[in-house]
C-alpha cells in the first residue's frame, strides 16, 4: 500500500475511528491514540477485555493505528473501541447502539469489520443513522468465498463502502466474499499480527498470520485509508472521502468485478488531486 509515501502526507491525527468489535485487550502493547473503550454488550464484562479468543478487535485496532512492530495505517488517528461483537451470542441491539454511539460522539470513520447473511432491522437503521450524520462507513464483505454468497450486511447496506480482501499475491483472496455492490478490495492475508489467540503461550501477543485473506483486517486497513484521507482534508464530507478512495485504487489482477473499483492504494488517494479522477459509479 506504499504506506510510507502516505505517511509523506497524512497520519491521520485529528480524525477518530470507531471500532465496534470485540473490545481491544487494555495490556494489548498498541502504540496508537485511544479514547476510554465502551461496552454495549449487555453481559457486564469489562470494557477493556477482548471477549474473542482470536483477540479479533484487538488485531483490528493495531492495524488501525499500530502496535509494537506493526505500524498502523493510520497510526496518529485517534481509535474509538466500542466493544459490541463477541463470540457468546450478541445483542444485535447492541451493536446498533455502538454505531449510533459512534455517530453521536465525533466518530469521522466507523469501522464493522464483522457481518451476517440476513439484515437486522436495528443494523439498517442505525447504520442509515451515521451514514446521515457524515460517518464514513466502512464494512467488511464477507468471507463466504463465493459470488453466489451475497455481500454480507452492513455492508450491502446503501452509503457503507464494502471491501473484499486480497492475499499475498495480490489476487483476491479464496475466502473473499464478491459481488454487486463491492466497493473495492484491500489486503487480508498474511499480515503480522500480535494476538493471543494464536499460540498457547501465556502471552497476550505472539506473531501470528491471519491466514488467506479476512476481509476484517481488508476492512479495517480501509478505514486507516478513510482517516488519513479525512485528516488531509477535513471539508471533504463521506461521499467525497469514499467516491475518492475508490477512484484513485490500483488496478487488480484478473476479473475486475471481484475488486470494486480495484484495489485500495492510500498513497494515491492522498497524492492524486481531486479534479484528476471522475466521480466513482
Amino acid at each position: 500500500m506504499h504506506a510510507e509515501a502516505a505517511w509523506r502526507i497524512s497520519t491521520g491525527d485529528g480524525v477518530t475511528v470507531a471500532l465496534v468489535d470485540s473490545g481491544v485487550q487494555a495490556d494489548a502493547d498498541l502504540t496508537g491514540p485511544r479514547l476510554p473503550a465502551v461496552d454495549f454488550t449487555g453481559y457486564g464484562s469489562p470494557e477493556t477485555d477482548d471477549d474473542q479468543v482470536t483477540s479479533h478487535g484487538t488485531m483490528m485496532a493495531a492495524l488501525i493505528n499500530g502496535a509494537r512492530g506493526l505500524p498502523g495505517l493510520a497510526p496518529k488517528a485517534t481509535l474509538l473501541p466500542l466493544k459490541a461483537v463477541m463470540s457468546r451470542p450478541r445483542s444485535q441491539h447492541g451493536d446498533s447502539d455502538a454505531i449510533r454511539y459512534a455517530a453521536d460522539h465525533g466518530a469521522k470513520v466507523l469501522n464493522l469489520s464483522f457481518g451476517l447473511p440476513s439484515s437486522p432491522d436495528s443494523w439498517q437503521e442505525a447504520v442509515r443513522y451515521a451514514v446521515s450524520k457524515d460517518v464514513v462507513v466502512i464494512a467488511a464483505a464477507g468471507n463466504s468465498g463465493a459470488y453466489q454468497s451475497p455481500l454480507n450486511y452492513p455492508a450491502a447496506y446503501p452509503g457503507v463502502l464494502a471491501v473484499s480482501a486480497t492475499g499475498p499475491d495480490g489476487r483476491l483472496s479464496t475466502l473473499s466474499t464478491w459481488g454487486p455492490g463491492l466497493g473495492l478490495a484491500a489486503p487480508g492475508a498474511r499480515m503480522p499480527l500480535y494476538s493471543r489467540g494464536c499460540t498457547n503461550s501465556t502471552a497476550y501477543f505472539a506473531v501470528c498470520a491471519t491466514g488467506d485473506g479476512g476481509t476484517s483486517a481488508a476492512a479495517a486497513y480501509t478505514s486507516a485509508a478513510a482517516a488519513l484521507l479525512r485528516s488531509a482534508h477535513p471539508d471533504w464530507d463521506a461521499n467525497r472521502v469514499i467516491a475518492h478512495l475508490r477512484n484513485t485504487t490500483r488496478p487488480p489482477h484478473g476479473d475486475t468485478g471481484k475488486y470494486g473499483a480495484g484495489i485500495l492504494a492510500p498513497d494515491l488517494a492522498l497524492s492524486t488531486p481531486e479534479a484528476a479522477t471522475s466521480t466513482a459509479p
